[in-house]
């Protein structure tokens, strides 16, 4: 089962997705802007690079390909056509073609069993690596529910405390489950 959990930075993804994997027994994928490009010193946010938006997209697929199912991963493929339509705007023709790129990356190969949701609840944390720039949140979430929308991919906004999200998500996971049995 690959379970993908999407919103705006700061709204608890993170907490949520390690939650649940523990819960459901299985592996985790991690945030990797916060693990892998922050350390490298990739600028990251409003101001994304599109070589480094690029770096992300692939790398992202590159480990829901590779790990071993069953996963929760703590971003999507999706995270990076949303943030690209912000931080890839103005950047000339190589914008252009590495946000077609991405798009076509996703296109090709998001597949998800469950995606959650997670909308903007509570005030968001400091933590000198994500924006904290409210309008660049609102306009991350606003996004995020457009595109899911567009591209007709089926969403289960959760709400809550992380414990609270994690039952949502397990009573959806059931309730599926529950349906393909008795099919």
């Amino acid at each position: 089962m690959r379970n993908a959990v999407v919103g705006s930075h700061g709204t608890g993804k993170t907490s949520f997705a390690e939650a649940l994997a523990k819960r459901l027994n299985c592996n985790y994928i991690p945030d990797i802007v916060r693990e892998e490009a922050v350390p490298k010193g990739f600028t990251i946010n409003e101001n994304t690079p599109p070589e480094v938006q690029l770096w992300l997209a692939v790398r992202q697929w590159e480990l829901e390909r590779t790990t071993r199912e069953d996963w929760v991963a703590d971003k999507s493929l999706f995270d990076y056509v949303v943030y690209g339509k912000i931080t890839l705007t103005d950047k000339g023709e190589f914008g252009e073609m590495v946000q077609e790129t991405i798009k076509e990356l996703v296109r090709r190969n998001a597949r998800y069993d469950f995606v959650f949701y997670l909308p903007i609840e509570f005030q968001m944390e400091q933590d000198g690596v994500r924006s904290t720039d409210l309008e660049f949140q609102r306009s991350i979430d606003r996004r995020f529910r457009e595109y899911l929308d567009e591209i007709e991919v089926k969403y289960i906004p959760l709400f809550g405390s992380v414990e609270e999200r994690v039952n949502q998500a397990l009573d959806c996971i059931a309730k599926q489950n529950s349906n393909l049995i008795s099919d």
